[in-house]
C-alpha cells in the first residue's frame, strides 16, 4: 500500500510539474506573438504590472544601488570612458566626443535577446515627455551588429543603437551583469545621464525589463 500511494504522490507531483512548464511555455509564446504582431502597447501595458513605483521616492522599486558591478564603472561627477562603437541605424562609427555638447541618457539593455529591452528603446524614442527635456538617447548592447540593426529595422528603431560585442564600452562603463537578469557576460538594464561635458550626472540600474518613460524621468529628479 505504501509503495502504491508513493507512487501516485510521485506521478502527481509529475503532472503539476508539467503543467506549470506548460503555463510557463504559453506565457514565453504570447510575449513572441505579441511582439511579431507588433504590439508594442500590449507588452509595455502589461510589463507596467512589474514596474510598480515608490511612492513620493525618486527613485523606484525596481532599481538597484550604484554599488556592486558598477564599481569598475565611472563615478558621478567624473568624466565617463571614451568609446568607439558603430551605430548600427547610420554605420558611423559614435564615441564620446562626437555626442559632446548636449545631454546624453546611455541605455545599456540585454539586447535583441530581451523583446521589452528593445521595446523599452523605441517608447523612449517616440515619448513626447523625453523628447521635451532635450535628452538625446544612445543605447547599447553587446549584440553584434547585424542582429542589432534587424531589430532596430523591426521595430521603427531611429536613435543610435550601439553594437559592443566586444564589451570595451559595456566593461568600461561597469555595465556588465548590471541590472535585468544580471547575465555576467552582457549589459543588463541601466541608464547613465551624461553632461553636455561629458561627466556623468546620474546613472541607475533596474531589476525590472521595462520602466515607463514617465517612471524614468521621475527617477532622474531635476537632472531630466
Amino acid at each position: 500500500m505504501s509503495h502504491r500511494r508513493d507512487n501516485k504522490e510521485a506521478a502527481r507531483a509529475e503532472r503539476l510539474r508539467r503543467e506549470q512548464e506548460a503555463r510557463r511555455r504559453q506565457h514565453r509564446h504570447n510575449l513572441m506573438r505579441w511582439g511579431g504582431l507588433g504590439a508594442v502597447g500590449l507588452i509595455a501595458v502589461a510589463l507596467l504590472t512589474v514596474a510598480v513605483v515608490g511612492g513620493g521616492n525618486s527613485t523606484s522599486q525596481g532599481a538597484e544601488s550604484m554599488s556592486g558591478s558598477t564599481a569598475s564603472g565611472p563615478a558621478l561627477g567624473t568624466v565617463a570612458p571614451n568609446f568607439s562603437l558603430t551605430n548600427v541605424i547610420t554605420g558611423k562609427p559614435v564615441t564620446r566626443a562626437s555626442i559632446a555638447g548636449h545631454r546624453t541618457l546611455l541605455f545599456f539593455s540585454e539586447g535583441v535577446g530581451c523583446q521589452p529591452c528593445i521595446i523599452q528603446t523605441a517608447d523612449l524614442e517616440k515619448s513626447q515627455a523625453f523628447t521635451r527635456t532635450g535628452i538625446r538617447l544612445v543605447s547599447v548592447t553587446t549584440d553584434p551588429p547585424g542582429a542589432l540593426a534587424q531589430a532596430a529595422s523591426q521595430y521603427g528603431i531611429h536613435t543610435p543603437m550601439l553594437a559592443d560585442p566586444a564589451t570595451s564600452m559595456s566593461a568600461a562603463y561597469g555595465m556588465l551583469g548590471h541590472g535585468g537578469m544580471q547575465h555576467p557576460t552582457q549589459d543588463g538594464h541601466a541608464f547613465m545621464l551624461l553632461g553636455a561635458n561629458g561627466r556623468v550626472l546620474w546613472h541607475q540600474a533596474y531589476s525590472q525589463m521595462y520602466v515607463d518613460p514617465s517612471q524614468l524621468l521621475a527617477d532622474m529628479g531635476p537632472m531630466a
